[in-house]
């Protein structure tokens, strides 16, 4: 895994993990677009569901989406891996999918862009 989609994956289990701990209601499900910084400016969309009744969530991080794919990109539906690189590729730098259970975060899925 290289380091912007390490560094990706950390901040996005950052969020799940601390909506898992103040979330009042069983399942809630989020959208925010944040201010990221992995050697230069960026704006990562980061969207998922938590339960904190089973104490786990998921979540996608896009880096740098285009804003017809932020309109796109919904919080409460599963995107299957395949169908979510299809959907990202070309329209953002980077994106991972990352599922947490028991506060334990693994990448279901990533991409970045080619560097031309």
């Amino acid at each position: 895994m290289n380091k912007q989609i390490q560094e990706m994956k950390d901040v996005a289990a950052g969020i799940v993990n601390g909506l898992l701990a103040s979330a009042a209601k069983a399942d809630v499900s989020f959208k925010r677009t944040i201010p990221f910084s992995a050697g230069k400016c960026n704006e990562m969309l980061v969207f998922g569901n938590v339960h904190p009744d089973f104490n786990d969530g998921y979540c996608i991080a896009v880096l740098n989406p285009k804003q017809a794919l932020q309109e796109q990109l919904q919080p409460a539906v599963a995107y299957s891996p395949a169908i979510l690189k299809e959907l990202v590729a070309g329209h953002c730098e980077a994106m991972v999918q990352v599922q947490i259970v028991a506060n334990r975060a693994s990448v279901e899925s990533s991409y970045h862009a080619h560097q031309r």
